[in-house]
């Protein structure tokens, strides 16, 4: 926990503590923090008679799938949804810092009584939350879970339904704890979530390991495509639309492929660059003393000093490449 974040940690537990109606939300395109936390926290409030639903942007990622109380979450839905945010008395928007990023899941929707808390470990989180609790010392979203659970119950131990998805989102946002925000106090947190219940194989196995075969095509080639710039200092990943067509994939297929831009000796900072319709999505990785954030927010992005992303309309795949590789340099100015 932050120093000097107690008293924000305190305010979202005391508010969920006496939430009765729950509306629980994360970012589009969820990653395994989101998922994680979203069925973590929906999971812990049904167990204390909360009447909790979790509302998504978009749809979770096949392999998060089978983290309990996944097969439960909803997308949002504008004819039926806004009525069940408008009833709520609580709104939880987790893992998000930025209100775009969790439209159409509108906190306008609810109603002037309801309690609107945000729970982050990204930096400048924008002013819509009533509660809003960032700590941006925190490895992920779920490791905030876990000390915001134990203050609303100390007592009471998570269940396993509560302890797994926290040990995913915990795992997948630390890089399976290889990320520089991995400290001891995580790694006792991850023992406490085993002791609750959590299987790490389990959770490796399913997260991890249940690729298709287009799939690892798909990497294959993204591999193939890897070129470095400046100096041999920043790799460059491109995946055409063409290439996620051929081999049948998704957007969601190519996720975690960018941290292969780091695996070349001499490589300080990388991007995974991908067509999607209409859309080209930019991934951003970098180690050590690079931060990548500024050069995404360039591209009206954001996300950590060594992980963000952005996203960019109406420019071809050849421009955009072109362009970030010119902006890239001034990673390595100094």
């Amino acid at each position: 926990m932050q120093q000097g974040t107690e008293h924000l940690y305190q305010a979202a537990a005391e508010a969920l503590r006496q939430a009765k109606r729950a509306v629980i939300t994360t970012h589009m395109n969820p990653d395994g923090d989101a998922i994680g936390s979203v069925c973590a926290l929906r999971n812990y409030l049904l167990e204390r008679g909360v009447a909790a639903r979790v509302l998504l942007p978009t749809p979770a990622p096949e392999n998060l799938l089978w983290i309990a109380g996944a097969e439960d979450l909803e997308v949002f839905d504008a004819e039926r949804h806004p009525e069940v945010i408008a009833s709520a008395d609580t709104m939880v928007v987790l893992d998000v810092n930025v209100v775009k990023r969790f439209a159409p899941v509108d906190v306008k929707l609810a109603s002037q009584e309801a309690t609107i808390i945000g729970i982050d470990h990204h930096v400048q989180p924008e002013a819509f939350a009533r509660i809003q609790c960032t700590d941006t010392v925190a490895p992920a979203t779920c490791s905030m879970l876990v000390d915001l659970l134990g203050l609303i119950d100390p007592i009471q131990p998570l269940s396993p339904a509560v302890a797994e998805p926290l040990y995913t989102g915990i795992m997948t946002d630390t890089g399976n704890f290889r990320f520089p925000r991995t400290t001891s106090d995580t790694h006792r947190k991850i023992a406490a979530l085993i002791d609750a219940g959590a299987d790490p194989a389990k959770c490796y196995e399913l997260t991890f390991n249940q690729s298709s075969v287009g799939r690892m095509n798909m990497l294959g080639e993204a591999l193939c495509s890897m070129r470095t710039f400046h100096d041999g200092r920043f790799c460059v990943m491109v995946i055409t639309s063409h290439d996620l067509q051929r081999h049948g994939c998704t957007s969601d297929d190519v996720e975690g492929f960018v941290h292969h831009t780091l695996g070349i000796a001499g490589v300080r900072a990388g991007v995974m660059i991908v067509e999607l319709d209409g859309v080209i999505k930019l991934s951003f990785r970098s180690k050590g003393d690079t931060y990548v954030r500024d050069l995404a927010a360039t591209y009206g992005g954001g996300g950590h000093l060594a992980a963000a992303g952005a996203r960019v309309y109406g420019r071809s795949l050849d421009d955009v490449v072109i362009d970030v590789i010119a902006n890239a340099q001034k990673l390595f100015r100094s």
